[in-house]
């Protein structure tokens, strides 16, 4: 079956105890949010609002703006929110970051940190839903009680975290390299790169890198 890279990241932001400060900075330049590189998987679409320019990584939802564009473009396991507020980017902001790194920890970029698992489990338990039986050999799932929109799909997006992170999912892997940093499912054995442009730049890299050694 497929394995994940396991190739070091070259920038590493790693502490105790995770909080908001991961070392991503807001876009110096234009970034034009096409979203062309999600790919239809909830729970990567969701970690993939971090960009790499060179090895530098960028926030992308930056404003309520930008969630709104992303939820636009993204594969969605809930129904999208009509409205976004304020109050639901900073909700979004620090389970994206959990969803993030765990997801890396196991490409084997990064620690697995207990405080990611609760906020992922946190989440989940804000939205509780059971499935219950609907019609002879059909089942359906149902949430208890009445969230609020915003919260259900984040509690369906951590619950898509969940699903790959418990699968486990072999062809997990993170494209380490310049400029990208994404998140993928390997369509190959071994596959280390996202696409094709990804592989060219970091064969240019390691060339710039031999010679200048």
């Amino acid at each position: 079956m497929p394995q994940p890279i396991t190739e070091p990241r070259r920038q590493q932001q790693q502490t105790a105890e995770p909080d908001r400060v991961d070392g991503y900075q807001e876009p110096c330049q234009e970034i034009e949010l096409t979203w062309a590189w999600l790919e239809g998987y909830p729970a990567l679409d969701f970690a993939n609002t971090v960009i790499r320019r060179g090895w530098t990584e960028y926030e992308l939802i930056t404003s309520v703006d930008a969630l709104s564009s992303w939820l636009d473009a993204a594969a969605l396991p809930a129904p999208r929110p009509t409205t976004v507020t304020d109050d639901d980017l900073q909700s979004f902001l620090p389970l994206r970051d959990a969803s993030l790194r765990l997801l890396r920890a196991v490409t084997g970029h990064g620690d697995w940190h207990a405080a990611d698992v609760r906020t992922l489990n946190e989440a989940l338990l804000d939205c509780p839903e059971v499935t219950v039986l609907e019609t002879a050999g059909s089942v359906v799932s149902r949430t208890v009680g009445s969230p609020a929109p915003f919260s259900l799909l984040l509690a369906r997006l951590a619950a898509e975290v969940r699903d790959v992170l418990a699968g486990p999912r072999p062809d997990l892997a993170l494209c380490d390299a310049p400029g990208c940093g994404q998140l993928f499912f390997q369509r190959r054995t071994n596959q280390a790169w996202c696409g094709p442009p990804c592989g060219n730049r970091a064969r240019v890299a390691r060339h710039h890198t031999a010679t200048d050694n």
